[in-house]
């Protein structure tokens, strides 16, 4: 930076001496100019022309901060200004400065300076720092709270960032961060990499007490989900993931278990994992259900993880609601199964789309093309991403929607070679037709934060019933592969159709009666003993939550005087005996019969069902128990974000390189937050190595 010099003229008997600022904003002062007129015992101290005074509640609490060397002083009035003063003459270096300054630019400098002091000090009111909390990320004003405590709050939000923002530990040492911090708050203390490891360590375990507190309090049961992470080194990582629903009838998720799996992958291994993680977090005697990754290997856990489970407890329905497999991964699977038929098409158009994308003028030539052919023009040309199925259907449909328009620039640009044959086209269309189904479906699933298993039964109906449709059509390119597709997930139907169903019937929309016709679709006459076998679980579920109830919802007649005159009233002498007979009817219904024959819901309205029991645990106390551990069952081991992706769940190569413990601590801390905050937009991990030398001599050292 420029130096600049200024030069003011003083009295020799204060002053012989000039002085040099090295900033254009940094004004140079006499020592008589910094005091304060003893006339005007009012008049504002010059040394604020320097200094920045941040307020806080308290005044006992404000802070000066020196706008030349960082320095921070107390501003209590008590005090004065002198140690302020006296701070000026040691950090104004009279050897190094030269005041000569005109009077112009000294007035202009001190407006742009106060006003620069009234934004900072605005802004640090408005400050805040995150706080990890019970079960959110709190918002905590700094200027309320001890200025002590405020530099342990920042490096908990500097731990919580590494965590969240899935950076590198050896952030906190790179010369930019260090650059920020040390503006921003000079008197904070840098970090190592080792430092702030410890730091999140602490955090995972405060962290990991209230999460076992709120399982501890959850009024239902639980239930899990199992899925197979890979690290860049091909090592597999087992993550386990608790469900439930908690006192105010929201569901909630936590990640409890992110273990490494050695080789080889070995079943009683994972099934050993999954118990002993129970066992951990005591959630064993909660347990209701699990869902499980669609890998062969599964099969085997879900036996002997069934057999542990069945030897101490009574599984519901005789395990009937034990296990249940991954939806999306299914779908994912006969999506890109579809792609494998045209992916020498898809290739072809991908870059015919980049071709007109990527110049300017084409792009307006096309557009202008297609308007002028009547195309409707709101939608616009996407390239997609190849690990997000979403996009590669967007790309294709929208392509067929400019089919037209691709002709004719075919015609009209001869560098355009990546049009496509009218055989071609008609492939792309079919296969838009096909997918269409999966991708409303998949967004039906996935619309919400966290689906409860009532969204299912219809969404999967729907897929079922479209491969056999179009397995009975006419004849086209997909014929073979949608047989093999058709045969997998009737297979994945029949070994869940049971848990989506009960689900369904639970949601006020559906009932039994919604029930009856998609099975009559699917099976003709043989749909009522599929309906009766899911009716006869239901009920024999329901049954088990009646007893294991210490309340009677049986209802009170009331009680009478019957006179005994038998000359008046011999013509109703069998009354007695009729009126009883409907009672015990009535007494006879079930909270399940009544909420059974209450009319359904309109098919398409749009209703919480969670909200929708909440309201009716009066009403129906035992169905509502039931309902609320039947719809915490999770029907997908894939998140939200990733229902698209068509890659493998990979651990990032930053935190491959740590410790198994360390992986567990981050990837739980950072579901933790994640949770905590609604509008979250998790993804993966950043793609940066670290390394993990660093010791410690607390309970961090097995992380």
């Amino acid at each position: 930076m420029e130096q600049f010099v200024h030069k003011v003229e003083i009295d020799s008997d204060i002053f012989d001496r000039t002085m040099v600022c090295d900033s254009p904003i940094l004004p140079i002062y006499t020592e008589r100019e910094y005091e304060s007129s003893t006339n005007h015992s009012k008049s504002r101290s010059k040394v604020w022309d320097v200094f920045q005074k941040i307020s806080a509640e308290r005044d006992e609490d404000s802070k000066a901060i020196c706008r030349y060397c960082k320095k921070v002083y107390s501003a209590k009035p008590a005090n004065g200004t002198s140690h302020l003063r006296r701070h000026l003459e040691s950090c104004l270096k009279p050897d190094n400065h030269d005041r000569k300054r005109d009077n112009h630019e000294l007035q202009h400098d001190n407006h742009e300076r106060k006003r620069d002091n009234h934004e900072l000090q605005h802004d640090y009111h408005c400050v805040k720092q995150y706080k990890v909390s019970h079960d959110s990320l709190t918002d905590v004003n700094l200027s309320s709270r001890n200025y002590k405590n405020d530099l342990n709050e920042i490096s908990s939000a500097i731990a919580l960032m590494i965590v969240t923002d899935k950076q590198a530990f050896r952030m906190v040492e790179d010369m930019g961060f260090k650059s920020v911090l040390a503006v921003a708050c000079p008197e904070f203390e840098m970090m190592s990499k080792g430092t702030i490891k410890r730091d999140i360590i602490s955090i995972y375990m405060k962290e990991r007490e209230k999460v076992r507190e709120l399982l501890t309090s959850c009024p239902g049961r639980i239930c899990l989900t199992s899925a197979t992470w890979k690290s860049i080194s091909d090592d597999l990582y087992n993550c386990v993931t608790v469900h439930f629903i908690d006192h105010e009838w929201r569901l909630q998720k936590r990640i409890l278990w992110f273990n490494l799996v050695p080789p080889p992958y070995d079943s009683l291994y994972v099934a050993d994992e999954i118990a002993l993680c129970m066992v951990q977090w005591n959630i064993e005697h909660k347990f209701f259900s699990i869902a499980l990754d669609n890998l062969t290997t599964n099969d085997q856990v879900a036996s002997m993880l069934r057999s542990h489970l069945d030897a101490k407890l009574n599984l519901s329905c005789s395990g009937a609601f034990f296990s249940v497999g991954c939806c999306s991964q299914v779908l994912n699977s006969i999506v890109q199964a579809g792609f494998g038929l045209i992916t020498d098409i898809i290739g072809k158009l991908r870059l015919g789309v980049k071709y007109v994308k990527q110049s300017p003028q084409r792009k307006k030539n096309f557009y202008n093309i297609g308007r002028n052919l009547n195309v409707d023009m709101k939608k616009k040309l996407c390239v997609d991403s190849p690990t997000r199925w979403n996009t590669v259907y967007h790309m294709l449909e929208i392509a067929v929607h400019y089919k037209s328009a691709f002709l004719y620039m075919g015609e009209w640009d001869k560098n355009f070679k990546y049009n496509l044959s009218e055989e071609e086209w008609q492939k792309v269309n079919i296969l838009c037709k096909f997918l269409k189904v999966f991708y409303e479906v998949t967004c039906m699933f996935f619309g919400t934060r966290y689906p409860t298993s009532n969204l299912y039964f219809k969404g999967v109906w729907k897929i079922h019933n479209r491969l056999l449709d179009m397995v009975k059509g006419p004849e086209n390119f997909m014929t073979g592969l949608l047989v093999e597709m058709q045969v997998k997930f009737s297979k994945y139907w029949s070994e869940n159709n049971l848990i989506l169903s009960c689900a369904a019937i639970l949601d006020p929309r559906y009932k039994v009666k919604f029930i009856e016709y998609c099975y009559t679709k699917l099976y003709g006459f043989d749909a009522q003993q599929h309906v009766g076998k899911i009716v006869r679980t239901l009920f024999s579920l329901f049954d088990e939550y009646m007893k294991s109830s210490a309340c009677s919802s049986r209802i009170t007649g009331i009680s009478v005087n019957v006179s005994n005159d038998k000359e008046d009233n011999d013509e109703f002498e069998d009354y007695k005996t009729f009126r009883g007979s409907i009672f015990r009817a009535e007494e006879d219904k079930s909270e399940l019969d009544r909420y059974l024959e209450e009319p359904s819901y309109d098919l398409n309205s749009e209703i919480d069902v969670l909200e929708y029991w909440r309201s009716c645990s009066i009403k129906y106390p035992k169905l509502s128990r039931m309902a609320r551990d039947i719809l915490t069952i999770p029907v997908s081991t894939v998140d939200p974000e990733s229902a698209f992706s068509m890659g493998s769940r990979v651990i990032s190569p930053c935190r491959s390189s740590l410790k198994p413990k360390t992986i567990r601590a981050m990837f739980c801390l950072q579901d933790w937050v994640q949770t905590s905050d609604k509008t979250w937009n998790s993804g993966y991990l950043e793609n940066e190595m670290e390394d993990d030398n660093s010791s410690s001599s607390d309970d961090a050292d097995d992380y």
